[in-house]
């Protein structure tokens, strides 16, 4: 599946992760999060996946959760791959 910036925020988001960008690089961290817990990448399949597995680390994401895409309006595994 080919997914965009905005549909893993969306689905980081949801899961209780928060995703910037600056550059080509990727910032996750849980809200309010701090600067010892950010996680930098230039992948977004890898800000997917590290974000996720905070999240699931949290105890805040479930497995085989599906989020709906405000973008497109389809539902998305939140296990789903970029690329």
């Amino acid at each position: 599946m080919n997914m965009k910036y905005k549909t893993v925020q969306e689905v980081l988001r949801k899961a209780g992760i928060v995703m910037s960008k600056k550059g080509e690089v990727h910032r996750i961290n849980f809200f309010s999060g701090l600067e010892n817990t950010a996680y930098y990448t230039p992948s977004l399949q890898d800000a997917l996946d590290k974000g996720l597995a905070m999240a699931g680390g949290a105890g805040r994401a479930k497995s085989g959760a599906f989020v709906k895409s405000a973008e497109t309006g389809q539902w998305i595994a939140t296990s789903a791959r970029v690329g």
